[in-house]
């Protein structure tokens, strides 16, 4: 009886840590096996000069994923970074071209931009306690008729090689976007993990009065990582307009989706104070090379959409399924 019983505990002990292991490494199964198809199918997907273009497409998404992971790990949402990116990109060629500013003027512009629309965001959610998605919702009509009221009837393009050496620039091989995004990633993972105000924004987000009764001024926290989110948006929509040449009032609203669906695929809770920098990179990556693999492929638009969304609901649902059986083991 008593070997019996020790087998059934080593079998059960077994059982959760291989469902403990699937749950921390599913995303990046997915992520390879998805890598693997599609280069099945398409062997032009492994070509390095293809691998380079999908990293620098995913580039914009990543940079918004981790401002939106930061708010998500509060329990909250930022549902006006598609219209900030828009707006800090039209902000700086507004300052490059019609004011004549030097480029890194008009970005340090844009930036303040961000800032400040993250600042408001934070100020309506703490101060008139607005939910958040209502709140960054009315923000993101805001920022979309700013853009247009900046932007007016005319298109603003063709700027300083300087400029756009951020966007299309390589040092080495590496892609310049590509190294901005690499030392947001270092510096994200690092401030969430290993300091105090990573501690409070988990704490928060876990439980916010728990936390505000431990001493943890939660409404300055909320505050931050919406100050966070806006800087990030900015620093999307200057990564953007520098690759592309030309601003658009439109540019940042397709980003917005992923931008939330990224970390949620990556584990990231949208109830808060669980997930992380490393999740939302996997799952925004996914989100691009699903996209890049069926442009390949050459899928049909009006598919793309449908594949995209169907790919994040089984993504989300089969991680939910492993939370669940870990917790009950």
């Amino acid at each position: 009886m008593e070997n019996t019983l020790i087998k059934t505990g080593n079998n059960e002990s077994l059982k959760t840590v291989v469902l403990g292991y699937l749950l921390k490494s599913s995303r990046v199964l997915i992520l390879l096996i998805l890598m693997l198809i599609l280069t099945i199918l398409s062997p032009s997907f492994a070509n390095k000069t293809n691998l380079i273009n999908v990293f620098r497409q995913a580039v914009p998404q990543i940079i918004l994923a981790l401002g939106m992971s930061v708010v998500l790990l509060t329990g909250g949402i930022d549902l006006s970074m598609g219209s900030t990116t828009t707006l800090a990109a039209v902000v700086v060629a507004h300052a490059m071209k019609n004011m004549h500013c030097h480029w890194m003027l008009s970005i340090l512009i844009g930036l303040g931009v961000g800032v400040l629309i993250g600042l408001v965001n934070g100020l309506l959610i703490t101060k008139t306690d607005l939910p958040s998605p209502v709140a960054t919702y009315g923000m993101l009509w805001v920022g979309s008729g700013l853009a247009f009221a900046v932007m007016g009837a005319f298109p603003i393009f063709g700027f300083d090689d300087a400029f756009r050496f951020i966007g299309t620039g390589y040092i080495g091989w590496m892609p310049v976007q590509v190294i901005i995004v690499l030392v947001l990633i270092v510096i994200f993972a690092f401030f969430l993990k290993f300091t105090i105000f990573g501690r409070r924004i988990y704490a928060v987000g876990s439980n916010f009065r728990a936390a505000t009764a431990s001493g943890i001024k939660s409404k300055i926290v909320l505050i931050e990582a919406y100050l966070i989110s806006g800087a990030m948006a900015a620093v999307a929509g200057v990564v953007l307009l520098s690759r592309l040449n030309a601003a658009d009032q439109n540019s940042g609203a397709a980003l917005l989706l992923p931008a939330i669906a990224g970390p949620v695929m990556g584990g990231t809770s949208m109830k808060g104070g669980e997930g992380g920098v490393w999740g939302a990179i996997v799952g925004s990556l996914i989100i691009v090379i699903i996209t890049n693999g069926m442009n390949l492929l050459k899928v049909s638009s009006l598919w793309q959409q449908f594949i995209v969304g169907l790919t994040v609901v089984l993504a989300v649902w089969l991680d939910s399924i492993l939370k669940k059986k870990s917790e009950n083991r």
